[in-house]
């Protein structure tokens, strides 16, 4: 499994991440408008920016991006799907990239589960249809949204449920999971059931751990908005990040894993360091070929 972190692209932060042993890959939070088209000037520059990547000894393991909500409409859907393919061939160019993101978005909380899930099918089997034609796999992050779980506009993406929901309403192989424990951790998930379930829709891995503070927990409830948990890095909390890579390696998971780096004990002048103590860390929990 390949190493790396979220990072919008510069060449500063590929000199950086490619210095640093732990590294071998990125995920490009993007891609850059500039990279994006069939125009000579765009095709420059991915060819370019994909030039120095690889000089520093690293791939493009993923494209963070922006999803189709859930409602769009049907006359809105030949342009999203337009601007998606465009996306999806940078994806397919720059070292056959997953495309990845929180999503996807438009959660309705004033119908069932079951009723988004019909609005889901209506517009991403269109975007499955088309992912296919690219070849380009697609990994939804589990993000609930800054409303919370299941919040009006908030992710569909985000317990098991509703993926299991998701996949059976589109069974495409290359739809699947960009798998982020640090969400299923403070909902009360127990992420390696999680984990055992899904293994064949793992695309990529998002690194990042969530500290509960249980103290806080007695005394305010699960339902208080923040201050009960935290996110942090791996390697900083109490997730069992050695049991979670001897199940991906069982389960034959050989995917990217990549930092997502929302620590703010390491925040500031401090954020590198914790990318690189964090890298040391995830290349001790994984078992090697």
């Amino acid at each position: 499994m390949k190493v790396g972190f979220l990072t919008g692209y510069s060449e500063e932060i590929v000199r950086f991440a490619g210095a640093d042993s732990s590294f071998d890959c990125l995920e490009i939070s993007g891609p850059p408008s500039e990279w994006v088209g069939d125009s000579g000037e765009a095709t420059i520059a991915r060819q370019n920016a994909l030039s120095l990547i690889h000089q520093n000894g690293l791939t493009v393991a993923s494209f963070l991006i922006n999803w189709p909500s859930i409602r769009t409409g049907q006359a809105d859907l030949p342009n999203a799907l337009a601007q998606l393919g465009q996306v999806f061939d940078v994806c397919k160019e720059m070292d056959d990239a997953v495309a990845t993101g929180a999503g996807p978005m438009g959660y309705n909380p004033d119908i069932s589960l079951e009723e988004n899930i019909s609005l889901y099918k209506a517009v991403y089997s269109y975007v499955a249809e088309l992912a296919e034609e690219k070849e380009v796999k697609i990994g939804f992050e589990n993000w609930p949204g800054g409303g919370g779980p299941f919040s009006d506009g908030g992710n569909l993406a985000v317990t098991p449920e509703a993926w299991g929901l998701m996949f059976e309403a589109v069974p495409s192989p290359v739809m699947g999971l960009e798998f982020d424990p640090s969400h299923l951790i403070w909902q009360g998930i127990d992420v390696h059931l999680a984990l055992d379930e899904f293994s064949d829709r793992v695309h990529i891995v998002h690194a990042k751990d969530t500290e509960v503070f249980d103290d806080q927990v007695q005394r305010s409830g699960v339902f208080r908005r923040g201050g009960w948990w935290r996110y942090r890095l791996p390697g900083f909390a109490d997730f069992d990040w050695q049991r979670f890579f001897a199940m991906c390696h069982e389960r034959q998971i050989d995917c990217p894993v990549v930092i997502e780096h929302e620590d703010a004990v390491f925040s500031g002048d401090r954020r590198p360091e914790g990318f690189t103590r964090c890298g040391v860390f995830l290349r001790s929990c994984l078992l090697q070929n």
